[in-house]
């Protein structure tokens, strides 16, 4: 008798297909639509979807028939709407080679579905991986990182292999400059780069539009911000050996002695702090009030460091008024500001120099309170020039009340004193303001939008934010009609590793999209010429017409940070619109890309090289993201905060001879963590470190604002947790929100930027006046027997 195969049948009971349809009309009889014809039609549609469902095709083989008689017999050849939709949703946001089948109910798996090779390429939009699963998924993280490019692969891998085995803290052993910025491009940059300051008339230009005048230490006083204490207490030491230590106005203490014998005490010291091991490298500082910025000078690999950074005015002071309408969007009225230049021993390569820090100089303005300062970052070459009896630290861009940016060149006298020096600033090097920025038809003219924050994109380029969303791109030098900025397109990423050695000429189709992003004006913006242009006037400099315009964002410009220096072209931004932007200014209308919206989007930015990359904290939540430059519009979680920073509070900073990366909140807590290990291994945890918590208290029946800190360090590592926390045995997600204390605050931190044994030094400012400065580099054990 001849055996025929059976006719598959389903498990289940039999009952009618769901159908869902948008069409609100449909099964109502008040069209056409019951005719016999159309009727016929449906019917055969009908058909043909149960023939596709139940096929009367045989199976040949005994094997294959029985796991497949399996499979239908439970049913799960028979997919719901629901699972339909996971299944594709599953196959659209991973790999299809690598998909996690799906287990059915008696345990048997379902065999993945037939697809062809070139089903990948058509997947992703984007034009790369997403979620890359795949087994050399380690091979596939670089290239999300990095992208196609070889020169971008090579320095994620170089990078990696010089970084990667940092936990946390950065090795001494391993602190170099970044893999792209070779000696080669560094000493280009440090050279050509700067002649047109050395040899075409920069030097002098500045030295007769930036006049200064000296104060007397009485006269120069009246411009630092005084708080209404003249001293400031706080806790420090290791773990339950602290001791109190007071600090007067401008007065340093170092780190080491908290960790020495202590005086008067009975208690015996362990035998790891009198040998020095785990003893603190660094100095605290009391500048009084609330520390609003900072920043290192780069380019010094001598005997000093130099460490500028900025106060707000104190409560109390009756300088001045500011208005209460928008104060953010208003210029203000002449206030006294200063900036404060502290010098640093680095003779041993360390912060446990016997030689405490002073404060060099002080620049005094009155434009306003001082909100942002930034150092040029581009490699400058000591010259002859600069042994004529003066000490050029650099130049220092920053924003003041006035609603302007400002550039000064800051120089001071070779000395052996210690002895503060105040300079009155009465005009600076370059200024800039929105008096030719072109305003949209809806803007007033005689309401002009303010500077909100700046970046360095060369040694004469500056790019500015402002309050209404644009952008201006400044050249400082305006005597050279061009732009060191590259003007044409290269497919090698080498060319955008490093700014070209002498300035591009400004052609009339190298930016093509500048004339619409000027309002219609010239790409090539016409600069006063040497002949027309008066360097000893010093307000005809004021009103510099940018040499590139563009409305960025809609809304209030909060940061702005640039890809140098691999690629130097690439602008990042941040904005109250709550979009993150990266821009290629090569095409700043056509070539950006923004990121996902959040409700409170970042106010500080800052780059990390190794990883190429942009990290910011959420400061609604606690999480340190990653924003990598060829994958811009998704995010990657590599640190978290022990609580939120809220709006406007959370501060950040990349390492510019390592991969570390520091972060404060409004706790007063600062974390170190390196995210080379957690961006590019899918399984590899991530590693953070507490280094230090500040804490500030209320002295009751001592002032509204008279209190004591306390900081506590020796925490140990941990892995990032980025899961939720579960308030009790219920798995119901509670926010928590804590107010702390303004003063409790880290409002100001800075990697140094300097390869020569320093750039392991972190610089941290709170809200109680009182700056850390300590070497958190670490000797590797390996290397050093320890």
């Amino acid at each position: 008798m001849a055996q025929t195969n059976p006719v598959r049948k389903s498990g289940r009971q039999r009952v009618p297909n769901k159908k869902y349809t948008v069409d609100t009309f449909e099964g109502l009889d008040i069209f056409s639509s019951d005719s016999e014809v159309d009727l016929e039609v449906l019917q055969k549609l009908q058909d043909s979807r149960n023939d596709d469902d139940f096929p009367d095709d045989h199976v040949d083989g005994n094997d294959d028939e029985e796991s497949l008689v399996d499979d239908v017999s439970d049913g799960s050849a028979i997919l719901t709407p629901e699972e339909e939709y996971k299944d594709a949703h599953s196959c659209a946001s991973s790999d299809i080679d690598e998909r996690d089948l799906r287990g059915t109910a008696t345990g048997h798996k379902r065999k993945p579905r037939a697809y062809n090779s070139d089903q990948d390429a058509n997947v992703h939009s984007r034009g790369m991986l997403e979620n890359p699963s795949r087994p050399d998924h380690e091979r596939s993280r670089v290239k999300l990182f990095s992208g196609s490019g070889v020169e971008d692969i090579l320095h994620i891998v170089r990078s990696r292999d010089q970084w990667a085995a940092d936990p946390t803290l950065p090795c001494r052993e391993n602190i170099c400059h970044q893999v792209s910025h070779t000696d080669e491009k560094r000493q280009m940059e440090a050279t050509v780069g700067w002649d047109w300051y050395y040899d075409q008339g920069g030097r002098e230009s500045f030295a007769e539009k930036q006049k200064v005048r000296t104060l007397s230490s009485e006269e120069g006083v009246t411009y630092v911000s005084k708080p209404t204490h003249s001293s400031h207490s706080f806790l420090m030491g290791p773990y339950g050996r602290q001791k109190v230590f007071t600090l007067a106005l401008s007065q340093t203490i170092g780190l080491k002695e908290a960790w020495d014998t202590a005086s008067g005490s009975s208690e015996e010291v362990p035998e790891e702090f009198k040998s020095g091991k785990r003893r603190r490298l660094g100095w605290m500082l009391n500048v009084g009030t609330r520390v609003r910025c900072l920043d290192w000078a780069p380019n010094h690999y001598g005997d000093s460091q130099y460490l500028a950074l900025a106060v707000a005015k104190a409560s109390t002071s009756t300088h001045g008024a500011t208005p209460t309408e928008a104060p953010a969007f208003t210029p203000s009225y002449p206030a006294p500001s200063s900036v404060q230049i502290w010098a640093f021993d680095a003779s041993e390569h360390s912060t446990g120099s016997t030689r405490p820090p002073d404060l060099q100089q002080v620049l005094c303005t009155e434009w306003g309170e001082i909100t942002q300062i930034k150092w040029c970052p581009v490699p400058r070459a000591k010259r002859n020039e600069d042994a004529l009896g003066k000490i050029s630290v650099g130049l220092l861009a920053g924003i003041w009340g006035d609603g302007c940016a400002r550039v000064l060149d800051v120089q001071f006298e070779k000395r052996h004193e210690s002895n503060t020096s105040y300079l009155k600033v009465q005009s600076a090097a370059f200024t800039a303001s929105s008096g030719l920025l072109p305003l949209a038809d809806t803007e007033q003219e005689d309401i002009r939008p303010v500077t909100t924050c700046l970046t360095w994109l060369s040694a004469t380029d500056l790019a500015i934010g402002y309050s209404n969303g644009a952008l201006g791109i400044y050249n400082i030098y305006p005597q050279l009609p061009r732009s060191s900025l590259p003007n044409s397109h290269s497919q090698n990423s080498a060319d955008l590793g490093a700014w070209p050695p002498t300035p591009a000429t400004a052609e009339p189709d190298s930016f093509p999209e500048a004339a619409n992003a000027s309002n219609g004006r010239s790409p090539n913006p016409s600069l006063p010429s040497p002949s027309d242009y008066d360097p000893v006037d010093p307000t005809n400099h004021s009103d510099i017409e940018p040499w590139l315009s563009l409305q960025l964002h809609s809304s209030y410009i909060l940061s702005l940070t640039t890809a140098y220096p691999t690629h130097p072209t690439l602008l990042i931004s941040s904005s109250l619109s709550g979009n993150l932007r990266l821009t290629s200014l090569r095409a700043p209308t056509t070539d950006y890309v923004l990121s996902m919206r959040t409700r409170t989007p970042p106010s500080s930015l800052a780059y990390c090289d190794s990883l190429l990359s942009v990290v910011a904290l959420e400061e609604t939540s606690e999480t340190l993201r990653l924003w990598g430059l060829r994958c811009f519009y998704s995010s990657l979680a590599c640190g978290k905060l022990g609580s939120a920073p809220g709006p406007g509070q959370g501060i950040v900073d990349a390492g510019r001879c390592h991969s570390s990366i520091a972060a404060g909140g409004a706790d007063g807590s600062v974390i170190v963590t390196n995210p080379m290990r957690k961006a590019l291994g899918r399984k590899d945890a991530g590693w953070q470190q507490v280094v230090f918590k500040h804490e500030w208290v209320r002295r009751p029946g001592q002032g509204p604002r008279q209190g004591m800190s306390r900081i506590t360090e020796g925490y140990k590592g941990e892995k990032v947790d980025l899961g939720v926390k579960y308030v009790g045995k219920s798995k119901e997600i509670v926010a928590n929100s804590t107010i702390y204390e303004e003063e409790t605050a880290v409002t100001a931190l800075g990697w140094n930027p300097n390869k020569s044994g320093c750039g392991g030094w972190l610089a941290v400012g709170w809200g109680s006046g009182l700056v850390r400065i300590q070497d958190m580099a670490i000797y590797n054990p390996v290397s050093s027997g320890d």
